[in-house]
């Protein structure tokens, strides 16, 4: 799905984040990527998704491939069916005026025939467990709901991997718990992911295996 031949990057004028890497991610595994605060996980997972260096400058050594080519180098739509990704603020991905219309903004954009737009939009909310909440404003969610629902604006998209870079690190213990029965749903059905988490009772419970930066 993912590998990285002697990869590592740099901000302009600054130093190499972290030691060139060498690894590849199957389709159907999920894997942790660990490390001190600062050492440039959420940075490599900007690179996995194509944000480094198609909207973020940064200096790129070695190889990072997507399928057999970087991710910068798919087309918008390529890269929507391959790769999504959940931040650490929810805030920042929800921007709609109902929480279907947020789960439907991606399809809408790639022009997905109504009616299926309809059915993935419905699946992707019963998933999260918020359809009965579909006509209301996002504004008005929990912040563990409005996380799930950042979660199911992806997941409508099938993303053939998902990256989540502390999605779970700013909600309370059942929130947390929620989102974690989704994400091992997930996991069983054989989503890849990579996954950018601090707590090591999480990252057993949802990844093979784990890379230290």
């Amino acid at each position: 799905m993912i590998e990285l031949r002697e990869f590592t990057l740099a901000y302009p004028g600054k130093e190499n984040l972290f030691a060139p890497q060498h690894f590849s991610l199957a389709a159907g595994e999920s894997m942790a990527l660990c490390g001190d605060s600062g050492v440039g996980k959420s940075s490599l997972l900007y690179a996995c998704c194509g944000l480094i260096p198609r909207q973020i400058a940064a200096d790129l050594q070695g190889e990072i491939l997507l399928q057999g080519k970087p991710p910068a180098s798919h087309s918008p739509a390529e890269h929507t069916k391959l790769v999504g990704m959940v931040i650490q603020n929810p805030e920042i991905q929800l921007f709609c005026g109902t929480v279907e219309l947020e789960v439907a903004f991606g399809l809408e954009n790639l022009c997905v025939p109504r009616e299926e737009m309809q059915t993935r939009v419905r699946e992707a909310l019963e998933l999260v467990g918020l359809w009965a909440r579909r006509g209301e404003s996002p504004s008005v969610l929990s912040g563990g709901q409005k996380q799930l629902l950042a979660l199911a604006s992806v997941l409508v998209l099938q993303p053939k991997l998902l990256l989540l870079d502390e999605a779970l690190s700013q909600l309370d213990s059942d929130a947390c718990a929620n989102m974690m029965a989704v994400l091992s749903g997930l996991r069983k059905r054989g989503q890849t992911m990579l996954i950018v988490d601090h707590d090591k009772n999480r990252r057993a419970k949802l990844c093979d295996r784990e890379i230290l930066l």
